[in-house]
This record gives structure tokens, sequence and C-alpha cells, in this order.
């Protein structure tokens, strides 16, 4: 009697099946989890504009992009995404003297317990850098910065919802108070930013780069640099191989979540969404081009002054983005723009 089995061809082509099968199932599969990071982000950042609103409500005003202390909206609103205890943590007499970086609270070892929490309201799933940071400090980032306006050299002061609340450079030019509140939106909560994505950077010289994850140092500009000029240099540096500030060190973006600063908690809208980041040689990096940024495919998420949540498609036009971010500055935007 012959032996009832399977020949050697017919395994190869159940084989050949099977892995076929797999390789049209798994782009499936990796989309449907993308598309569950991407609910949750926007359920994030719905959460931190009911936040900014309640806090509004609370205090009659928005959060300070610079608090006392050098310290970060997130802080502020802490309370206000279920956090009281951490905010509660915070020594606010730790420190408050601006010129003085070593006496500023989010340095203090008073701060270190609520530097070093992990809050998941302030993280996107999407992200790839959210590791805490190794530093010394050991603080975790936040992927979402709050809206600075244009590009600070182009007004001359801060034209977003947030900024600088007191100048400690000397020389430089004066910062415009900043302790907004939602009636300083003149052109409409609903087309002014809140706050958007912003991817974080990895926290080691030798990680890999991707197009959102550094800033890259661009030579010739200066603070009266058009804005076309600005946008030119920026466009011609290859992020792959473009030289990163400070010897290749400069790998902290968004780190930590407690500082208020461009450099690690605010962006701007110079550069259009998923654009290079940069900085300019001759000036300190409150003048970063820090664009929204994220891992979502084709753009980034972002929250509008009346808690509203949109995605902005990488192809948004500068000066539509640009007009979004103003608080001001009366631009006409259309509905369909993004």
């Amino acid at each position: 009697m012959r032996r009832k089995g399977f020949t050697l061809i017919e395994l190869l082509v159940v084989i050949a099946i099977i892995a076929v099968l797999i390789a049209l199932l798994l782009p499936a599969v990796q989309a449907a989890r993308e598309a569950a990071r991407r609910a949750q982000c926007v359920n994030n950042m719905k959460q931190l504009g009911l936040a900014v609103h309640n806090y509004h409500d609370t205090w009659g005003q928005l959060p300070m992009g610079e608090m006392p202390g050098g310290m970060s909206p997130q802080i502020g609103i802490l309370a206000f995404v279920e956090q009281s205890t951490l905010y509660n943590a915070l020594n606010f007499n730790a420190g408050t003297a601006p010129s003085t970086p070593d006496r500023w609270i989010w340095t203090n070892p008073a701060t270190f317990t609520v530097g070093r929490a992990k809050i998941g309201t302030y993280v996107c799933p999407s992200e790839i850098n959210t590791q805490y940071a190794n530093d010394g400090f050991n603080f975790w980032a936040s992927t979402y910065a709050w809206n600075a306006g244009s590009w600070f050299p182009f007004k001359g002061s801060w034209d977003g919802l947030f900024g600088r609340s007191y100048d400690d450079d000397p020389g430089l030019r004066p910062y415009s108070s900043t302790n907004f509140s939602f009636a300083a939106a003149l052109d409409g909560t609903s087309n002014t930013l809140l706050a958007a994505e912003v991817a974080n950077g990895p926290l080691s010289t030798g990680v890999s780069r991707t197009k959102v994850s550094d800033c890259y140092e661009v030579r010739g500009l200066t603070r009266t640099s058009t804005v076309d000029q600005a946008v030119a240099a920026c466009n011609a540096i290859d992020w792959a191989r473009g030289p990163i500030p400070w010897s290749g060190s400069w790998r902290y973006k968004g780190y930590t979540w407690v500082e208020g600063s461009m450099w690690r908690n605010w962006f701007n809208t110079i550069r259009t969404p998923n654009q290079t980041c940069c900085t300019m040689d001759d000036v300190n990096w409150w003048y970063i081009m820090k664009p929204a940024s994220s891992y979502h495919p084709g753009g980034a998420n972002a929250v509008m002054a009346d808690g509203s949540v949109r995605f902005f498609k990488e192809s948004v036009s500068r000066p539509v983005w640009m007009g979004l971010s103003t608080r001001a500055g009366g631009e006409v935007i259309s509905s369909d723009s993004n």
C-alpha cells in the first residue's frame, strides 16, 4: 500500500501561499494599529484643549508659555488632566530667577519627581522616541507643543498664543508680554492654533535620524533674514547628513516636558508640518524654526483654540499655516485650506 502524505512540491506551495497571505495581512494590521494610535493621539489633544479651557475658566487667562521659573504650560494644566498630585508636588519657591539657569525651577531637585513622571495624555502613541532622558535629570518629554506664532524674527514679537514672558537676553529685541486670554484670539478661536504634535528627538548621538527627529544648523541667517531666506536655507539642508548643533549633541528636542521654551515645548509655523527643524547660527535657540511634526503618514494633528482637533496635511500652504498660528493677524482662511 502507498503511504499517504504531502509531496515536497505540495508543501512548498502551501508555504508560499501562507507567506503571501501574511504579506497581505501585515500592512492591514499595521494600518489598523496606526489608526488606533492616531485615534488615541486625537483623544489626547482633545483632553489638552479641554484642560486649557478649564484653566481659562478658572483663572481668566491661558497658561503662560513661559511660567515663572521657566516652567511649561503642561505644568499649569496638570490639575486639569487629573494630575493634581504631581502639581502639588512642585515647589514653586525653589527658584525663579530666569537670568541664572541653575535656579530655574525645572532644574531644581525639588522638581525631579514631577519631571520624571510620564503622563500618558502628553505623549502620542505613534512617537518612536518616548524613553526618558538619560542626562542626569531623567525627565520625560511631551509630544505636544504650544503655538508660539509664525516666527519671532519675522514679527519681532510672539504673535501666537504662547511665548516668552520675560527677557533674560540683554541686547536682543525686547519680548512682548504673553499673558493672553482667549479674547486675544481676534482671528477667532476656530482659526487659531492652540497646540500641535511635535516629534521628540532621540537621546543618543548614535541613534538613526528621521526627517522629524532632529534640528539642523543653518549658516548665514540672522535675525533680520526674511521668511523666504530662512525657509530656503532650511530647505537646502539634507536631514540625513545635515549638521546637528553643538557637535551633534543637540538631540533633546521636546525634553523635558516641564520646561517652557521653543527648544522643548513650543512650535512655530514658518515651516509647515513634517518639514525639517532648523537653528540659526548667530542667535540663541529661541529663534529656532521648529515645525509641527509626527509619525502619522502625511501630516500632524493640531488642536485649535476652540478645542476642536484637526489633521493638517504636509501639503498645507505656508501662508495659510502661518495665518492659523497668529492670534490677531486678520488673515482670511477658507474652511478647506488644510
